[in-house]
């Protein structure tokens, strides 16, 4: 089997009694594939012409010698070169899909119904010895960086993307990686969030080289203050802004596709507050989780699950959290560490900008940055992907020691396994950018890159509330918010006889002049610790000091109570209590 082109295509065959011709074309004849069929007696019809010029390149198939289909190749009406690895699924039909995909790009298909006929037949009968390695995802497969439009890269055997679905070309190149460089990146030096943003885009394919999990930032801010321009420079990198950036405004389903369409690269989704609030979260989980729902096939089966690696890149005028509140719900860690929340002000007065690069004010450098990236575009992310995958065998070492490095400084000491596993995220990004400096990709000073990024980590770790684990400190922050409404009106004192106390939650005493709260199991487990497990939380409060253990490894205590007269199990808090969370 040869993964070569065929060194004499062929001009011309027949096969069982149907004969094509691949012409050039004359001045009295249109160049394409042609079908010479018979008459009743035998004899030769005229030729009828099926189509414009459509080679049949190679024969593909799967790593398990399955999903086989055929490399096709054309020109449109400019002379663009269209590649594409057509399903051999797709000719088991009338064959619509694969004439509206072939008409979509380019190529010019005869309007009768025996021509359109004949042209599926012809995709089938056409003999092609040359093979190619078929894959169904994008991104990195081997040493290759795989792409809709070209592989980035060489294998041992030539390497096509092959997919039952049509994808939008959001992946586009006009003008050159210098221009954009010099246009785009020059406006963006210096402005934290806008670095950021752009090394983002950069950090994409650097996951699976890194070993990273999916995860993403969702710049937060008002209307009009950089936001948008943020995801147009980011997706400028990649293809043009006015089609690259996606809007959060989908079903499940859409997104995830939208999500394996970007695998090893970044997903960019605006307002977030057009998601249904009850479903936020559940997006989150699932884009930073890198899998989607298993399915049913058509014969019952269990159908393999969408799967991603990506970062995804998100912008809104509400966070995560106060978007799921409106439907009453509350954000657990899992969801805000995978979905980064960064206040999109920079705090220089100029919105989401530090500096204005020259120009006159925050509106004029937005409208500079839109305008230049409008129509410079996709080169310097091709040019990026060149690099990393000539350079992949030394930067799997190399981007692994300085994501280390970026969390060693950056991340306090002691801080939660949550904080750390954000600042590898952050980390990567930085690494990322410096790189894409390193290989003169953006005009930016070496370590800009890196200053600019844990600003927005330092902006990250202030907006998630400390170095603690997030949980525990939405436990305390929710223990401390019952005794600060309940603590005066529903316990009732340890040795009072009489006077009963509506909806009593338990019992206080003074101590050394300071209160002790003693609650009754079912208002601990229904009230105090209302959404978290009452074991761990149990454990977390004796860890922090605010609930103080029993005897025998227990969490609970005992305590007799004037108003009861015998022993009842309750839960101990120290005067800490109604002390501030750190």
């Amino acid at each position: 089997m040869r993964d070569a082109e065929e060194p004499r295509p062929l001009t011309e065959c027949e096969v069982g009694g149907l004969r094509f011709e691949l012409r050039d074309g004359t001045d009295d004849e249109r160049a394409g594939v042609y079908y010479i069929g018979h008459d009743k007696d035998g004899n030769p019809k005229p030729a009828l012409w099926l189509c414009s010029p459509l080679r049949i390149k190679a024969m593909t198939r799967g790593a398990k010698s399955s999903e086989w289909g055929r490399l096709l190749e054309w020109e449109d009406a400019d002379g663009v070169r269209h590649v594409w690895a057509m399903p051999m699924e797709l000719l088991q039909g009338d064959g619509v899909d694969v004439r509206r995909e072939l008409s979509r790009l380019g190529l010019d298909i005869a309007p009768g119904r025996a021509a359109r006929e004949m042209l599926i037949t012809y995709l089938q009968a056409w003999p092609v010895l040359a093979r190619a390695r078929c894959v169904d995802q994008l991104g990195w497969n081997g040493g290759v960086y795989v792409r809709p439009d070209q592989v980035v890269g060489s294998n041992s055997e030539r390497t096509v993307f092959q997919s039952m679905q049509t994808l939008e070309p959001a992946l586009s190149v006009m003008g050159t990686a210098a221009q954009w460089r010099d246009e785009v990146a020059a406006l963006a030096a210096g402005n934290s969030r806008l670095m950021f943003a752009l090394a983002c885009a950069f950090a994409g394919p650097l996951l699976e080289l890194a070993g990273e999990d999916s995860g993403g930032f969702h710049l937060r801010g008002p209307s009009s203050c950089g936001k948008s321009t943020a995801l147009a420079v980011a997706a400028s990198i990649w293809g043009s802004p006015a089609d690259y950036p996606r809007m959060w405004r989908t079903t499940a389903n859409g997104l995830e596709g939208l999500a394996a369409i970007h695998n090893h690269g970044l997903l960019i989704l605006d307002e977030l507050s057009q998601v249904d609030p009850r479903e936020a979260g559940d997006a989150a989980y699932m884009l930073g989780n890198g899998q989607g729902k298993t399915r049913a096939s058509r014969t019952g089966s269990a159908r393999l699950a969408a799967r991603w690696k990506l970062l995804f890149l998100s912008a809104g005028e509400v966070s995560l959290s106060a978007l799921m509140a409106q439907a009453g719900k509350k954000t657990n860690a899992g969801q805000e560490i995978r979905l980064a929340d960064i206040e999109a002000d920079a705090g220089a007065g100029h919105g989401l900008f530090d500096c204005l690069n020259g120009q006159t004010s925050a509106p004029a450098l937005a409208l500079a940055l839109k305008e230049a990236c409008s129509c410079r575009y996709g080169a310097v992310g091709l040019e990026w992907l060149h690099k990393v995958v000539a350079n992949r065998a030394a930067l799997v070492e190399r981007v692994a020691a300085d994501v280390r490095a970026f969390v060693a400084e950056h991340v306090p000491e002691g801080a939660a396994g949550q904080i750390v596993r954000v600042a590898r995220r952050f980390g990567l990004v930085a690494v990322a950018g410096e790189l894409a400096t390193e290989y003169g990709l953006t005009g930016w000073e070496k370590g800009s890159t890196s200053v600019g990024v844990a600003r927005c980590f330092k902006a990250w770790l202030e907006s998630f509330g400390g170095t603690g684990r997030r949980e525990d400190r939405a436990l305390l922050t929710q223990v401390r918010a019952f005794f600060g409404s309940h603590g005066a009106s529903r316990f009732q004192e340890v040795e009072a006889l009489v006077g009963q106390v509506r909806d009593r939650a338990g019992f206080v005493r003074m101590v050394n002049g300071e209160q002790e709260f003693f609650v009754l199991p079912e208002v601990f487990k229904k009230e105090v610790c209302a959404g978290f497990d009452p074991k761990w939380a149990a454990q977390v409060l004796v860890d922090a000091g605010v609930l103080r253990p029993g005897a025998g490894g227990k969490n609970s205590t005992t305590l007799t109570p004037a108003a009861i007269g015998r022993k009842v199990r309750v839960y101990a808090f120290t005067a800490e209590v109604m002390e501030e969370v750190d």
